[in-house]
């Protein structure tokens, strides 16, 4: 048997945009064996091994885990999937320890493999056209929404959200990237990708000239752990030699050159990476991406001399409260370090517990004090700060504990005498008896004004004017909240600014959905009420594919399209195409941004088909193009 080097080796010499073997015809649906019977035996798990910390190798079910391999199917193409489980209680020697695990993949070529590991290495090696893939790593510790489809493109919740209890994971999906376009079949030949996060692209976007040249796309996590800290992900990324190779260079050179990953979608702000020469490519390793409850666009571009060195930014200083009438008002310094790159704004959460966990009520500003809301009357909390950029969400500073009162009472009226002096101290100074004078009726403020709200991705900036009238007290605070239809009802998502500040963002919104949004104004006498609702969406799908056709051959389907017309407020990320026959969708095949065709295989030959075809966002699909009629042809005699 070859070596794993010499393996990838061979790789690299095939000619970009050549696609050697197809998905074969005898992949299993579904589960694989477990074990591999014969030294023949193809589509099985050829071995499992678990080495705890400290100690030797062991099968992983003599380690109380499980091992599993399927055969997936999406929008993709069909994919591997592997996993390790029953990491639940078991000592941290094992949870520690180094997992190997070796599956033989038959004539089905593991090219692309996206996981779910800590420390993560994928190899194979070919024998007579067999192949064999070997994952190592460690399970990784994961802070994730068992109950929440957080999927890239997709909200994982708001900042407020909070993760279920820290689970071990080593699990993953290994794709032969069939279908794709040949440079990806090519140039990402051997790629690998392991994060933590729980939102990220099935497939890396890859574009050999572009700017960036590589991007995973959203990559994020919901939002909060179970102690109610922000979130940081880590990220490890192999590129084979045919991707270096492509860019005119290799291993050794594009390590000394070195790698930026930048989160932001601002390619002026980059985090530097590790980057080894390692199996004939460059390992890249970004261990602290601090994303915390910002869903990111990650993208890994050539370090360049202007490059900065950037992270999330430190703790905010000199944290203090004050209660208010079921209020916290917090104040803070701006933090010893930005991270390199400037602070946008301070999130500030109230929880019930100095420990953490659900968080109770919170606000986000860009000054150094926010007030927080909807708190109850008389209750302790603790609040935390946290500061956040470009690379996202900062650790919070430490809690401080803050009381929201009562609704103050009214002042005594001047009939009531004045409380006595403590002992020792003199009395109040006897005065002539003031003229009464008008008495001002305070209740509560008149409606903010002037409401204009700006659409974002999932969220919705709202502002406003000062009411007419504060009722004759200060307004404390403003609360936004955005409703389903015009006339109301349950709000699904709200937003507080304190007095002194007219906008607030609604965030954790399902993009394409009328909102209808109202602003209220509060005192002490209460809230406002509020000014007509004005409506706004969230970036939208793009609009369908134009021009749309289809040829066919050797039981195959192309289809090619041209760019919609307009992209929804959002950048498109790829395409679908779709045939259906009298029983609904029969095949599907995907695209990246930049690319006008896709094709399906293994069709039924004489088949007549509908292809239609959707452009996707961070939206989601779009609908879909003008149907386009094709008759499958079979193989060209």
């Amino acid at each position: 048997m070859p070596s794993r080097t010499a393996a990838l080796t061979l790789v690299a010499a095939l000619p970009l945009g050549f696609a050697p073997a197809q998905t074969p015809d005898d992949l299993p649906a579904g589960a694989w064996d477990t074990v591999c019977a014969t030294a023949e035996s193809v589509y099985c798990i050829a071995s499992a091994t678990v080495t705890p910390s400290g100690g030797s190798p062991q099968t992983v079910d003599s380690a109380g885990l499980a091992v599993a391999a399927a055969t997936v199917s999406d929008d993709y193409g069909d994919w591997v999937r592997w996993s390790v489980d029953g990491w639940a209680d078991k000592p941290a020697a094992v949870t520690g320890g180094t997992v190997e695990l070796v599956l033989r993949t038959g004539t089905f070529v593991p090219r692309f493999t996206n996981a779910t590991a800590a420390g993560l290495r994928v190899t194979r090696a070919v024998t007579d056209g067999k192949y064999q893939l070997t994952v190592s790593g460690r399970a990784t510790p994961t802070a994730w929404r068992g109950d929440t489809d957080c999927t890239a493109g997709y909200s994982c919740g708001d900042s407020d959200t909070v993760a279920d209890a820290t689970a071990y994971r080593f699990e993953g999906r290994t794709q032969d990237l069939e279908g794709s376009a040949g440079f990806y079949t090519s140039g990402l030949d051997g790629a690998y990708l392991a994060t933590d996060a729980q939102a990220r692209a099935d497939l890396l976007t890859y574009d050999t000239g572009g700017s960036p040249p590589v991007s995973l796309g959203v990559l994020g996590n919901p939002q909060l752990d179970a102690a109610g800290e922000a979130v940081r992900n880590f990220v490890t990324l192999f590129l084979p030699g045919p991707y270096l190779a492509a860019a005119g260079t290799d291993a050794a050179s594009a390590a000394a050159t070195g790698f930026d990953l930048v989160t932001s979608g601002d390619a002026t702000v980059h985090q530097r990476v590790t980057a080894t020469a390692t199996d004939g490519g460059v390992r890249l390793e970004a261990p602290d991406l601090g994303l915390g409850a910002d869903l990111a666009a990650a993208a890994f571009y050539p370090r360049t001399s202007q490059s900065t060195s950037a992270t999330a930014p430190g703790l905010p200083r000199g944290v203090t409260g004050i209660g208010g009438a079921g209020t916290a008002t917090v104040f803070w310094q701006p933090p010893s370090t930005s991270g390199g790159s400037a602070v946008t704004r301070y999130r500030a959460r109230a929880y019930a517990g100095p420990g953490g966990g659900t968080v109770v009520a919170s606000c986000e500003t860009t000054d150094s004090w926010c007030t927080i809301g909807d708190l109850d009357a008389g209750g302790t909390y603790h609040v935390a700060v946290s500061a956040v950029n470009a690379l996202g969400e900062g650790d919070p500073a430490a809690r401080v504990a803050v009381v929201a009162t009562a609704v103050p009472d009214p002042d005594p009226s001047p009939s009531e005498s004045p409380s006595p002096a403590p002992p020792g101290e003199p009395g109040p100074t006897p005065s002539a008896s003031p003229s009464p004078g008008p008495t001002r009726e305070v209740h509560a403020p008149s409606a903010p004004q002037e409401l204009d709200l700006t659409p974002g991705a999932r969220r919705i900036t709202v502002a406003w004017v000062v009411p007419d009238s504060d009722g004759g007290a200060t307004i404390t605070g403003y609360t936004a909240r955005a409703f389903r239809t015009a006339t109301g009802g349950e709000p699904v998502a709200s937003c507080t600014a304190p007095g002194n500040r007219y906008s607030c963002v609604l965030t954790g919104l399902t993009a394409g959905q009328k909102l209808f949004v109202e602003v209220t104004a509060a005192n002490v006498s209460g809230s406002s009420p509020a000014q007509n609702r004005v409506a706004a969406t969230p970036f939208t799908v793009p609009g369908a594919p134009r021009e749309v056709t289809a040829r066919s051959s050797d039981r195959k389907v192309t289809a090619g399209w041209k760019a919609p017309a307009g992209n929804g407020g959002s950048a498109i990320t790829g395409y679908r195409a779709e045939l259906s026959g009298r029983s609904g969708v029969v095949a599907r095949c995907t695209a990246p941004a930049k690319a006008r065709t896709c094709t399906t295989k293994k069709l039924k030959k004489a088949s007549s088909l509908t292809l239609r075809v959707m452009a996707v966002n961070a939206a989601g699909p779009s609908a879909p193009s003008k149907a386009v009629k094709i008759k499958v042809k079979g193989s060209q005699v």
